[in-house]
């Protein structure tokens, strides 16, 4: 079922796309900080794709690279977790003048992942306990909602802008992401 409706929000941003063909696409490129969970923190580098659906209404095709890594459980174990995702967007701008631009979007995402992970192993001896942390490694697929949040300042005279992302996205499991962001509108 969940095929059948993310090709049904392909579908139809290709549609609305169609409809309202006469404004341009951007290009926008970012990279910042990831944090997956306490201790376990790095990177997030984002490309995406975004057009307009409608006046306030934008659909985006993206990918993001996710690399986090850390000690979080023990100084004995080293964890980590890297995930590539294909993203699918849609953005609300509720907020638009000529040169600043503020989007809240809800989007789905396919994420392709490999961790490795430490868990406790306790052994109690007659003479006290031993605790060992053996890590595990695992790779998979995984599917998502993700929660964006947007601020674009546009250049005058200029197809640039900056601005500033932040987000919560699913690379393995929820991951909260924030960092800057380039884009050139097409």
């Amino acid at each position: 079922m969940k095929p059948f409706i993310v090709m049904l929000l392909v579908l139809s941003m290709g549609k609305l796309n169609a409809q309202f063909a006469g404004s341009r696409g951007m290009i926008k490129a970012g990279a910042g900080y990831t944090h997956d969970f306490p201790g376990l923190n790095g990177y997030t580098l984002a490309g995406e794709y975004s057009f307009p659906l409608m006046e306030h209404l934008l659909g985006s095709i993206g990918m993001k690279h996710a690399n986090m890594q850390g000690y979080p459980r023990s100084n004995q174990a080293f964890e980590f977790t890297r995930a590539t995702t294909l993203d699918f967007n849609l953005y609300y701008a509720p907020l638009r003048t000529e040169t600043q631009l503020f989007r809240i979007g809800l989007g789905y995402s396919f994420s392709f992942y490999n961790i490795q992970r430490a868990y406790p192993i306790i052994v109690d001896y007659s003479n006290g306990k031993s605790t060992t942390w053996p890590t595990q490694q695992s790779q998979g697929r995984t599917t998502g909602i993700n929660l964006i949040a947007e601020y674009e300042l546009k250049i005058p005279n200029s197809n640039f802008s900056f601005g500033v992302r932040g987000a919560l996205y699913k690379a393995y499991q929820r991951t909260y992401f924030i960092g800057p962001m380039i884009g050139y509108e097409l």
